[in-house]
Formats: C-alpha cells, sequence, structure tokens
C-alpha cells in the first residue's frame, strides 16, 4: 500500500509541476503587458534628436543598482528606445515573477550598453534588435508565418527608412493574402506611442525581404 501512494505522490507531483509549467506565461505576454500600460494619447511624444546620448526612452532605467539609462523630461521616446524599454521592463518583471534578481543574460552594465547599441543597429547590422537578441543567446528568429502578438520587429522600407516596433498581427486583403502589418512603437503619425498598420510592397512600402522578427526567450 506505502508503494501505491509513493506512486500516487510522484504522479501527482509530476503533473504538478507540468501545468505550472503550461501556464505560465511566455515572455511575449510580458512584452504585450507591458506595452498596453502606455498612454496613446500623446503623453509620450515621438521625438528624434539631432545628436547626444539621450537612450530615447520615456523612463530612467535602473539595473543592478544603478541608473542604466536616463529617461526624458518630456517623457518623449523614440522607435528603438521604446522597444528597448519595453523588454527591459518586460524582462524585469519576469524575474520578479520568476523570484530572480534581475540580471539580464549576466550582462554587467557595460556589456548591457553594448547590447542596447546592437538593438539601436549602432553597429551597422540591419538586423539590428534580431541581431541583439540572438547573437547574445536571448532569443531567436522568427519566420512570418510563426510570428506572434509580443515579437520584437525591424522592419525596412523600399524607401530606405527603418523602424523598430512590437509586432501585434499580421492584416490581410479581401483575399485572405497577407499585405500589411499592425504594429506598436512610436512615431510622428500617431503623435508619438501608438499602434499603426503598414503594408507591403510599393515605393514606400515595407519589404519582406528585410523584415526581421525576433522572439525572447529567457532561459
Amino acid at each position: 500500500m506505502s508503494f501505491r501512494i509513493l506512486l500516487l505522490l510522484l504522479f501527482v507531483s509530476f503533473f504538478s509541476c507540468y501545468a505550472q509549467e503550461e501556464t505560465r506565461p511566455d515572455f511575449n505576454a510580458y512584452v504585450v503587458s507591458i506595452l498596453e500600460k502606455y498612454p496613446t494619447d500623446g503623453t509620450h511624444p515621438y521625438y528624434w534628436p539631432s545628436s547626444g546620448t539621450w537612450a530615447g526612452i520615456t523612463r530612467d532605467l535602473h539595473y543592478r543598482g544603478a541608473l542604466f539609462a536616463k529617461g526624458d523630461d518630456f517623457k518623449r521616446c523614440f522607435c528603438c528606445g521604446i522597444t528597448f524599454e519595453v523588454f527591459f521592463l518586460a524582462y524585469e518583471k519576469h524575474c520578479q515573477d520568476q523570484g530572480k534578481e534581475f540580471i539580464i543574460q549576466n550582462f554587467d552594465a557595460k556589456a548591457l550598453n553594448t547590447f542596447l547599441k546592437q538593438w539601436f543597429g549602432s553597429d551597422g547590422n540591419r538586423k539590428t534588435l534580431l541581431n541583439a537578441i540572438v547573437s547574445n543567446g536571448l532569443g531567436f528568429s522568427v519566420p512570418m508565418d510563426k510570428a506572434k502578438k509580443g515579437d520584437f520587429v525591424q522592419l525596412w522600407r523600399y524607401s530606405g527608412s527603418g523602424h523598430s516596433v512590437i509586432f501585434i498581427s499580421w492584416v490581410y486583403d479581401a483575399q485572405g493574402k497577407r499585405n500589411g502589418l499592425k504594429y506598436w512603437s512610436t512615431q510622428g503619425s500617431t503623435n508619438g506611442i501608438g499602434y499603426r498598420t503598414e503594408y507591403f510592397g510599393g515605393s514606400k512600402g515595407i519589404d519582406t525581404e528585410q523584415l526581421y522578427i525576433a522572439r525572447v526567450e529567457p532561459k
């Protein structure tokens, strides 16, 4: 009888742990939860400075007991700054929920700053945030067919301009063909942080050959 009880306890323990793993939010859920907290009423205007070292973020970011990056006094932001800010805050919340110290991939402040520069594409790599995430073992590249809400995206347009955004959904035409992307970011057309839809092709549309999608998966 005692052996049967032991087996039963092991069985219950195994499936309890499995259920906890299955119901634990993935990192995309943290990303979405964070971005949905930002107002889309112009509180955080878009601003791209011509010079300076400001990181394009709306608030101060603290890391390992010290100020890592200074927020804007007027709560403004630019695209790669706000996507990094959401990543940073989502990672912080993820660590809190896991009962872990908030440390990103064992980075010290210097290494995190290098990661930030990769995210911004300061090293010249056009894959920007995808390069930062994958090269540092923080996640993986996602094909278009597998993209889901909360993925990080670097898009480039045929006009030559680019944008750092967070994936919300694909957009389809009347025939059911995927022809655009709905995303969250900051841009002048939405008076700062907001949702926007852009379409593929054309002289100014998104170039799908240069659409880089990344998913963060903390270890």
